[in-house]
């Protein structure tokens, strides 16, 4: 049964749950964004390995991702969501307890800690098919909103964390890591029954025949955008001021706690913009801009310039998150949310897996500008592509009728 949070407010305690855990969550995935690649070259992997790991980290992501897709409905959520918390912890101990290569290599497949420009993987897939259940059904792109916004800001203050490897060395963030996997599981068994999908007749597929050609048309789209971001995920962005301007793990904390903030921020005005100008609009109208500035960072002549274009990028770029997964689940049916975020976030995942050690590749052996040009055209593509295919389909509320 779908609840709607009445006489108890816009979203309900499980909701509140899982802001918390997305913020304990994300506080690790910030600075281990900033800190991997540095990471893995002062542990002397070279620049075209380091794109290797990058990548089979953001794959072993999809992997889970796609497994969930199909299995988490019948297994239980909160099952789910507590078994992947658990691999974080595993992940985290990995990295305390060897500087071997092997170890951050496999922490790297083994746990979910996001390299990229935003979270991925199976945690983000799960909850986005929970959230509408725990909001009422006129503040779904609220409670996108706000989940990115904790995400981002918890990342922000992550990402400020990272420069002080230089004073302690960086056994004391990979137990903060760690202990945000043990702290997950706790949080995950209190969520409520109401979270868990409604049984499905045993013959069902895992979408109905009305999901299947808009999850399928809406993955190939995706994944256009995610193979643009995987040459600009947080770890190769690092890595690139890092190269390009010789700038230190505490400056590259500051700054990426910077565009983290600004980001977090955005997401206060895309809830609005979206009731103005509709989700995919704002999904849209929003990224075009961004993706010129990104393309400008790449020509940027001092650091200052470079990270100015980089913190007005970021004012612009995720605002068609929120409303991205608030237009996925209102497009589709409420049985189809789980395979639906999974299969999207997995094509997403797959694609941007690639581009890391293309990106790596490139800024050994090419111009080091190559992954942000590369990314910022390939983003454009997409969002002309999607606005031409999807520009007739409205959400519920969008056409005049109860999004319920």
């Amino acid at each position: 049964m779908v609840r709607t949070s009445g006489s108890r407010g816009w979203i309900d305690r499980d909701g509140k749950v899982i802001f918390l855990e997305k913020t304990v969550r994300t506080v690790p995935y910030g600075f281990l964004g900033v800190l991997f690649g540095v990471y893995l070259a002062q542990l002397r992997f070279s620049t075209l390995v380091i794109g290797i790991v990058l990548t089979l980290t953001v794959l072993s992501s999809a992997f889970y991702t796609l497994i969930i897709s199909f299995v988490a409905d019948r297994i239980g959520r909160r099952k789910t969501l507590v078994f992947f918390a658990l691999t974080d912890f595993v992940a985290g101990t990995l990295l305390l307890i060897s500087t071997d290569w092997w170890a951050p290599v496999l922490a790297g497949i083994v746990g979910n800690m996001t390299v990229g420009a935003g979270e991925v993987g199976p945690f983000l897939s799960l909850e986005q098919a929970i959230l509408p259940r725990t909001a009422r059904a006129d503040r779904r792109t609220l409670a996108f909103s706000v989940y990115n916004l904790v995400g981002y800001g918890a990342s922000s203050a992550g990402a400020l964390l990272a420069g002080l490897p230089r004073y302690v060395g960086y056994s004391p963030l990979f137990l903060g890591y760690m202990i945000s996997g043990l702290i997950g599981a706790v949080l995950y068994s209190s969520l409520s029954g109401a979270v868990e999908a409604e049984p499905r007749p045993a013959r069902r597929s895992v979408l109905s025949a009305r999901g299947r050609p808009i999850v399928a048309k809406l993955s190939a789209l995706f994944a256009v955008d995610a193979f643009g971001g995987g040459f600009i995920g947080q770890s190769i962005l690092s890595y690139y001021f890092y190269l390009r301007f010789g700038l230190d793990l505490s400056t590259l904390g500051v700054i990426f706690f910077a565009t983290q903030l600004v980001t977090a921020l955005s997401f206060l005005l895309s809830e609005r913009i979206a009731r103005r100008i509709g989700l995919l609009r704002t999904m849209v109208f929003t990224h075009v801009p961004s993706n010129v500035l990104l393309v400008s960072v790449a020509f940027a002549p001092t650091p200052l310039t470079a990270v100015f274009l980089l913190l007005c990028r970021q004012s612009l770029s995720q605002m068609d998150v929120p409303a991205r997964q608030s237009y996925v689940m209102a497009i589709v049916d409420e049985p189809d949310r789980t395979a639906a975020a999974g299969l999207t976030s997995t094509t997403r995942t797959v694609s941007s897996s690639i581009s890391p050690s293309l990106a790596g590749y490139a800024l050994a052996n090419l111009w080091v500008g190559v992954p942000l040009v590369a990314a910022g055209v390939l983003k454009l593509a997409y969002d002309a592509l999607i606005y031409v295919n999807f520009r007739r389909v409205q959400p519920p509320e969008e056409r005049g009728v109860d999004p319920r």
